[in-house]
């Protein structure tokens, strides 16, 4: 055999023994996982999500019923233009939002932002100025179907489980 002959063999066994060890590695990984998952990542029953896991608190049965309406609803409405995190998109992340404004307040926001805005109210029209005046869309969303996005915004990311019509926010908190 020619040494340039050699050459291409041993690379290619090389190769070939660096694919082997990586299949290895992913199979014992994907095994572990299903053994034992990523604390508030994944469980044997549930998936691992594609990026990004958080960790979620423990819901009675209700709770996680309400959790997911407030999820579908938070994507079939918000996610547009906000993060359930602290990303700004187009409008601000909604983390920590029960602590910036309080429940009451934020229902009649989204339902009517420009009707707040008109009002003069303050900190609706630092809002409207911060974000290049760009106007939020109202919503035909009830008082429920808003206290259900707010109990899934509150709760993503949370060890525990907020209960959001516990939480009394002063309006002039962090302005």
């Amino acid at each position: 055999m020619t040494p340039f002959t050699q050459k291409i063999v041993h690379v290619f066994n090389l190769l070939t023994m660096m694919i082997l060890t990586l299949l290895c590695a992913l199979f014992i990984l994907v095994f572990k996982m299903q053994t034992e998952p990523l604390p508030g990542c994944a469980t044997k029953d549930e998936p691992m999500p594609a990026l990004g896991c958080m960790p979620t608190p423990t819901f009675t049965n209700g709770e996680q019923a309400l959790y997911n309406y407030g999820k579908s609803l938070f994507n079939n409405n918000c996610q547009q233009c906000h993060s359930s995190g602290a990303d700004v998109i187009v409008g601000p992340g909604l983390k920590g939002v029960l602590n910036r404004r309080s429940i009451d307040w934020l229902i009649t926001w989204v339902q009517n932002s420009q009707k707040v805005i008109a009002s003069g109210d303050p900190y609706a029209v630092k809002l409207y100025n911060k974000y290049n005046k760009t106007m939020m869309q109202s919503f035909t969303l009830t008082t429920s179907e808003v206290k259900a996005i707010l109990f899934y915004v509150t709760n993503y990311g949370s060890s525990k489980v907020v209960y959001i019509d516990s939480l009394h926010t002063p309006e002039n908190k962090k302005d």
